[in-house]
Parts: C-alpha cells; sequence; structure tokens
C-alpha cells in the first residue's frame, strides 16, 4: 500500500493550498488598487503643498518689494535655499520645478509628454496680479463657456479663468462636457 498517508507525515494537502492561495489572492486585488490611489493622492497632495508654498513666495516678493516678480526673478526665487529648508521637487517626476510665461510654449511642453513635464509651471505677472498654474497628469480640461472638454495641449484650449479640471473622460461627459472636435479626447 504505497498511496496510503501516514498519519505521522506533516505538510499540506493540495487543497489547503489552493484555499490559501486564493485567500492571499483576495487580498491583493483588494489591496493594490488602494495602494495605488493613496500613492497618486499623495503625489497630488504634494504638488498643491509645492505650489501653495511657491505663491507665498510669491506674496512676501510683492510685499517687501510692491510688485509680483518677473517669472525670470520667480525662477530665482524658487532656486535659491534662502526661501526653502530643501528646494521642492515635482512628486511625479522627481525633476526641479521650471516656469514659462508663454501659453504656447506650455502647451507644446504638455503635449509631448505631460506626465514627465508636471515639473514645469505656467507663470505670467503684472503688477497688481499674477497667474499661476500646473496641470496634473492623466486629466482632462474642461471649457465652462462651450461645455467642451480637451486634452491639455489642445490649441483651442480655454483662457485659465474659463477653465474646469476632470480628472477622467466619465467625468467630463457626466457633467454634460462634450469632447473636443480637434484633439478628440
Amino acid at each position: 500500500m504505497l498511496f496510503l498517508k501516514n498519519k505521522k507525515e506533516k505538510g499540506f494537502s493540495l487543497l489547503e493550498l489552493l484555499i490559501v492561495i486564493g485567500i492571499i489572492a483576495i487580498i491583493t486585488t483588494i489591496a493594490l488598487p488602494l495602494y495605488f490611489r493613496a500613492l497618486e493622492d499623495a503625489k497630488r497632495t504634494t504638488q498643491w503643498n509645492n505650489i501653495n508654498a511657491f505663491i507665498k513666495q510669491i506674496e512676501l516678493f510683492s510685499i517687501k518689494s510692491g510688485r509680483f516678480p518677473t517669472p525670470q526673478e520667480f525662477q530665482n526665487i524658487i532656486k535659491s535655499s534662502q526661501n526653502f529648508s530643501e528646494i521642492p521637487l515635482c512628486p511625479y517626476n522627481g525633476k526641479n520645478y521650471t516656469f514659462t510665461s508663454s501659453l504656447s510654449s506650455f502647451r507644446t511642453l504638455m503635449q509631448n509628454d505631460n506626465f514627465n513635464n508636471a515639473h514645469i509651471l505656467y507663470y505670467e505677472s503684472t503688477a497688481k496680479s499674477y497667474t499661476i498654474f500646473y496641470y496634473p497628469p492623466k486629466f482632462y480640461i474642461g471649457n465652462k463657456v462651450s461645455k467642451r472638454f480637451h486634452y491639455p495641449w489642445c490649441w483651442t484650449l480655454p483662457e485659465p479663468r474659463n477653465q474646469v479640471l476632470l480628472k477622467t473622460r466619465e467625468e467630463a461627459i457626466e457633467k454634460g462636457y462634450i469632447p473636443c472636435g480637434n484633439c478628440k479626447p
């Protein structure tokens, strides 16, 4: 009787191993999406905190000099270790932030690859006001006026005051936006 199991032998049966593997698979399918969502939320929060730190530097410059910094002055402020204990890095790609005041060059950079260019911020100023914004990766821009949504690099993108950030295509459609005919998101 070679096939009879000796009661003193130790080990797990195939059924027991399959049950354990199934439980691990179920836990993994639940935990991984939660982990990646938390990671994306952390990047988004870090980016927002960095931009708020930049805004505080703009306001401090304004208080000291009576005007808002030019894009070149602001670039120098951000790169100065006097203003930050650590120079902020973009959480999406680990690069130093850079600024542009040309909307067309900003869109061109975003068109090439907005995930790797998340460190590029748009900044412009006048004596009495300033505008600073960025586009996070994986998103769409809605036009409040025309109710169309676009990729962030679309040449028909609305002015910043008419923009609304949409996280997904589904969100855009649910809110009543229709796809742009040029970039076809």
